[in-house]
């Protein structure tokens, strides 16, 4: 034999329970499974969120973080420190680049958030600078 609640009782007991908010620790672990369960659930898509991914210095100032990499293309975002700058380089395939924060001097030109640059492919990039420090997501061939 079975006992069930009555459904009123159910609505009562729930009314009448006090609305409490978990602790960080727990609510850092609701997220995390939350996200695990989003993710596993469908692998058409990728997330990266900010509090994820590894942080990689490229050279004193400057550090890379990977966001996706395959067979043809990586997308990445570069943290540029105030007064830092990266040497004239080339692209043997088309890159593209959205100034997410701060500014940036791309070729000559001063890009702000939101700016977007193309660098061709076989076109050279002259010196990369910021003076003020920047966020930039990259996109481009491997």
């Amino acid at each position: 034999m079975t006992n069930k609640l009555d459904p009123s009782i159910i609505s009562a007991l729930a009314l009448a329970t006090p609305v409490t908010a978990p602790d960080s620790a727990t609510r850092e672990t609701i997220r995390r499974d939350l996200f695990k369960h989003i993710h596993e659930g469908d692998r058409d898509f990728l997330f990266v969120h900010t509090q994820e991914g590894t942080w990689n210095k490229l050279v004193d100032g400057i550090d890379l973080k990977l966001l996706r990499h395959d067979e043809t293309t990586r997308s990445f975002m570069l943290r540029m420190a105030a007064n830092t700058s990266l040497p004239p380089h080339g692209h043997p395939h088309d890159e593209e680049c959205i100034v997410l924060e701060g500014e940036v001097w791309l070729n000559g030109v001063l890009c702000k958030s939101g700016d977007y640059h193309l660098a061709p492919a076989g076109k050279p990039h002259d010196w990369l600078r910021s003076d003020t420090g920047c966020l930039l997501f990259v996109r481009g061939a491997v």
